[in-house]
Parts: structure tokens; C-alpha cells; sequence
């Protein structure tokens, strides 16, 4: 699968997109001097007004619903499994297995997480 990413360059300031294969590179070539460009993360267009956020990672940054209208059902779930919804919902690959990793962990150690802990309603 393919997707367009947010490039910016170190030493010209060359900023545009970039078609590439998920999971995407942190760097590629600039298309304008061909000196490392790294990975823009940001939240452009899933703003409803004209205010900007400061940058953060597709799953990175707050785990607020408040802050993620983009993601469904984000509100009725515990902080605890915040992140791994946000990552799914947005395709980020790395750290929705960090995540996984992460709760299979928990799991082995203190074993099944209490219902409350996972869903909740307001």
C-alpha cells in the first residue's frame, strides 16, 4: 500500500509530498537537492477551523478524544488503550505493534485487564 507523507529538507527547506509505501521512511531524498528530507508529521487536515497543533506523530502527542475527532469511538475507550485505537485508525503500523508488545506484556504479568479498565462510558 501507498501513501502520500509530508517531507521537509534539512539544508535547502524543500517542503512537499511524497507517494511512498506504509510503512514511511523517516527520510528520503529532497526532490529539489537530493540532501536528506525528513518525515513532517502533522495534523493538517483534520482540523475543523482555520487553528493549528503543533506537530505530532500519526499516533504520537495526546490521546485526548477531544484532540482526535478523526478517530471513532476514541471517547469510550480507557486512556489505557487510547494510543493503540489512534494508531490503528490511522494506519501507523510501528507503533500499533509497540502498543500490542506493550499490552502483551502487561497481560503475561498481572494478567487480564479489569472490564472497567478498558471501556469507558460518560
Amino acid at each position: 500500500m501507498r501513501r502520500l507523507f509530508d517531507y521537509r529538507c534539512r539544508t535547502c527547506g524543500w517542503q512537499g509530498e511524497a507517494f511512498v509505501t506504509v510503512p514511511a521512511a523517516p527520510t528520503l531524498d529532497c526532490g529539489s537537492c537530493t540532501a536528506q528530507a525528513d518525515r513532517v508529521y502533522s495534523v493538517a487536515g483534520l482540523l475543523r477551523s482555520g487553528a493549528s497543533l503543533s506537530a505530532i506523530a500519526p499516533a504520537g502527542g495526546s490521546t485526548e478524544c477531544k484532540d482526535n475527532p478523526d478517530v471513532p469511538g476514541l471517547c469510550h475507550v480507557a486512556p489505557a488503550a487510547r494510543r493503540t485505537l489512534i494508531a490503528q485508525h490511522r494506519g501507523d503500523d510501528h507503533t500499533l505493534s509497540q502498543e500490542r508488545a506493550k499490552q502483551q506484556r502487561r497481560f503475561e504479568e498481572k494478567g487480564p485487564v479489569p472490564l472497567n479498565d478498558v471501556i469507558q462510558t460518560h
